[in-house]
């Protein structure tokens, strides 16, 4: 947009020539060439007169070069002619030939106009012409590059006293253009008039035309949007629409305030036509110290099933009847009431060691979430995650230094499955952990740490838990490379517990106090080899170790250790428990190896091998925790890179027979066109921890795939392969380039919860580089 304020230093610079040709003598018309002119300023430089000038001006001296100057006294004009250049404030004019009319007060730059800005931004015009005040101007074949490669075009601009240029018949694009090219630009905004507002840097737009490949597309009346120099404005949001077969035709319209340099606020009306509508609000707020961010959801509906249609209720047993028509018992209608859910989460900082924060999940009804499709429920919000199908409330605080860790959180959980009861959850108040850790040089490393956990249920048994734990560790290099790691711990736990009462057993409360203790030594002798274009490392790996504890597993609550599994990460471990309630007694001992082929070429095996062998089997370990029994399934890990194009992990458990129990896979790709990752599991249901036998074997796919520079098709799919369904999936296709995005999707839900089921989507969108986009998140 043009700036004539950008002019502003001719006055000064013609106030400065004139001295210049005032040196020269007086007379009705003269002319200086340009080298003569340069060394005049030059000279004039030195000069008392120029000096108090650059005391009066200070900053607004201005730099002037040109081929000739002319002083026309008898006109009353100054002309400066031939390869004009001005530079003022880290501004900078060109132009062919420039005359300040004495009696007019008027400015003229004419012939290849260029203006360049401190911030880059350059403008060109065939003819620019400005008042004594510089508020009021006129460009002709007026043309300005912005940021973000925005480029406008006009026949004629004007700047008025209010602060508002505007332009006539102007042509508005964020593309690349080819001036030796035909070809159009990807898309241009045409309009009769358009009046960008220097205060509001606001851009608005009369009978707008948006032509794509300079075809006509759409008519708009009006239309304004931020150039590209704005930050952030209050006003409409583009809009995002979808169709859906459970929520009928979708829109949504958001509307974003900037309530401030540090809050906004964007409020969402969402209307569907076959369920009625919904308002999302969306809050964030930034501290001196942290920052909070709120959103959440509002509807005024009934409960409705994956066709949009309100659900009833079996009157006996409450449960959801599918199919209302065909049932002949008593049938319950869902309540229409206000429904919604409220996410919130804020971190802040108290000092260079302690930060607090929160995090905060709520909803109405368990399939809320799921019926209106709002996404980011399974997103982590504080210090603590929880699994899927299950939101955490949480406040923490966290302290660490270099050698210092503690964190102090309380919680409780709202379950979201059909089985779940809130009561059976334990509100933690709280779970705390501190560890202090004292490096002795030779001497080896001591690490004390505490833990304290007070769980209480309305329905269900109370625990409360305090561990202290001393812990001393050393490290060995003998001279042929053998690495001897010792390891003594002891340690202290109070339990205090409240057992309800069931049909079978009465209620009782007792505590006690557990000590313990663990010596152990880890052997490891790593063997190198370098050959002609590789290196390959063999390690050798073995744990022995030996713990006793006063109170054996089972005479105690157990929480935090139900579903343990002795798997990879801690193969070599004395103490592979990372919770506090389980312990591992008597002797074993961990024995297996580490392989590594690393080639020049890029190309990286990896292999890991291993299991563990018990003094004696504990009942209390299941056999999904692979320590049932004296001695553990192999534990087995691969690996292969490729550079940074490819990787590929396996994991699995195999016992005797050489039966794989448990196995999984990740790998990811960025090789020629394609990039994406997988995940693959199976579980054997006898080693597996859920209850459920459907969920044990799933794939997880992300890719996209380049077909070339401009357009990608994208896939993405969560299957369960035991009931070869899939959970979620999406596919999208995209053309891009430069300066613009279209994009065509669909998307599919396939999971079925108390008659909300199937559900498919079609989303389509568009966006244009500076005025905005319409699409769904999803594929954003």
């Amino acid at each position: 947009m043009p700036d004539f304020l950008t002019l502003a230093f001719m006055k000064t610079f013609f106030a400065s020539t004139k001295r210049i040709t005032s040196f020269g003598g007086n007379m009705e018309a003269r002319t200086v060439s340009k080298s003569k002119l340069i060394a005049i300023m030059s000279a004039m430089a030195l000069t008392p007169a120029i000096v108090a000038h650059a005391q009066e001006f200070g900053p607004d001296r201005v730099f002037l070069e040109a081929d000739t100057l002319i002083d026309d006294q008898e006109n009353g004009v100054m002309i400066a002619e031939g390869n004009v250049i001005a530079r003022y404030e880290g501004r900078e004019l060109t132009a062919d030939k420039v005359i300040y009319n004495l009696q007019t007060l008027k400015v003229r730059a004419i012939g290849n106009v260029r203006i360049v800005d401190p911030d880059g931004t350059v403008r060109t015009a065939e003819e620019i012409e400005v008042d004594e005040k510089f508020s009021d101007g006129v460009a002709t074949q007026f043309t300005a590059q912005l940021p973000q490669d925005a480029v406008v075009v006009a026949r004629a601009a004007t700047r008025t006293g209010d602060g508002s240029n505007a332009l006539e018949y102007a042509i508005y694009t964020a593309c690349p253009i080819c001036e030796e090219s035909d070809k159009s630009p990807t898309w241009t905004l045409r309009a009769r008039r358009a009046v960008q507002n220097a205060e509001t840097r606001m851009i608005t737009y009369e009978g707008a035309i948006l032509q794509v490949k300079g075809v006509p597309v759409f008519y708009l009346p009006y239309f304004a949007h931020p150039d590209p120099t704005s930050e952030r404005r209050s006003g409409l949001l583009t809009p995002k629409p979808e169709i859906s077969s459970k929520l009928g035709l979708v829109y949504e319209q958001p509307y974003y305030w900037a309530i401030s340099e540090s809050q906004d606020l964007t409020i969402t009306p969402k209307l569907y036509s076959n369920v009625n509508s919904a308002l999302d609000l969306a809050y964030r707020k930034r501290f001196y110290s942290g920052e909070l961010n709120i959103s959440g959801s509002m509807a005024y509906d009934y409960e409705f099933d994956s066709d949009g249609d309100r659900q009833f209720f079996n009157a006996a047993n409450g449960r959801v009847v599918e199919d209302p028509d065909n049932f002949n018992g008593t049938l319950i209608p869902s309540e229409e009431k206000f429904r919604g859910h409220v996410f919130a989460e804020g971190l802040f900082a108290i000092d260079q060691t302690w930060k607090w924060g929160f995090g905060v999940e709520n909803v109405t009804d368990d399939l809320y979430l799921r019926r209106y499709d709002i996404d980011g429920w399974n997103d982590p919000r504080g210090l603590l995650d929880t699994e899927r199908n299950r939101l955490l409330n949480q406040i923490f605080a966290i302290g660490q230094t270099e050698s210092f860790y503690t964190d102090v959180t309380a919680f409780h959980v709202q379950g979201l499955q059909a089985n779940d009861d809130d009561g059976d959850f334990a509100r933690v108040t709280p779970l705390a952990y501190a560890d202090k850790v004292m490096d002795f040089g030779n001497l080896g490393m001591v690490s004390l740490t505490g833990s304290m956990a007070m769980l209480d249920r309305s329905e269900g048994d109370d625990t409360r838990r305090v561990s202290a734990i001393a812990e001393w560790e050393n490290s060995y290099v003998a001279p042929a490379g053998l690495v001897f790691e010792p390891k003594l711990q002891a340690r202290t736990d109070y339990y205090d517990y409240s057992i309800r009462m069931t049909n079978n057993t009465p209620g009782y409360e007792d505590s006690d106090t557990r000590t313990s203790g663990l010596a152990a030594a880890t052997l490891r002798w790593p063997f190198i080899r370098r050959g002609a274009d590789s290196t390959i490392t063999v390690e050798p790996i073995v744990t022995i170790a030996y713990g006793e504890s006063s109170v054996a597993n089972g005479e105690l609550p157990v929480e935090d250790s139900a579903n343990f599994e002795y798997d990879l990460p801690v193969l070599f471990e004395a103490d592979p428990f990372t919770e506090y309630d389980l312990f591992e007694q008597g002797g074993r001992i961990a024995a297996g190896f580490r392989a590594t082929a690393a080639f020049d070429n890029g190309v990286r095996l990896r292999g890991t091998v291993g299991r563990r062998w018990r003094e004696e089997a504990d009942p209390y370990f299941v056999a999904g925790s692979n320590l049932a029994g004296t001695e553990s399934d192999y534990v087995i890990g691969t690996g292969l890179d490729i550079s940074n194009n490819f990787s590929f992990d396996t994991s699995m458990r195999v016992d005797d027979e050489f039966d794989v129990k448990r196995f999984e896979a990740n790998t990811s790709m960025n090789w020629w066109r394609l990039r994406g990752r997988a995940t693959y599991f199976n579980i054997d249901e006898d080693v597996s921890f859920s209850a459920n036998a459907d969920g044990t074997q799933g794939l997880y796919l992300v890719s996209i795939f380049e077909i070339n520079d401009s357009l990608d098709l994208s896939y993405r799919v969560e299957r369960n392969l035991e009931t070869n369904q899939n959970r979620n999936q999406q596919v999208a296709l995209r053309w891009s380039d430069d300066c613009s995005f279209f994009l065509v999707g669909y998307k599919q839900s396939g999971i079925n919860d108390r008659g909300v089921g199937e559900s498919e989507a079609i989303i389509f969108g568009f966006g244009f580089n500076t005025l905005g986009r319409v699409t769904n998140a999803d594929f954003d």
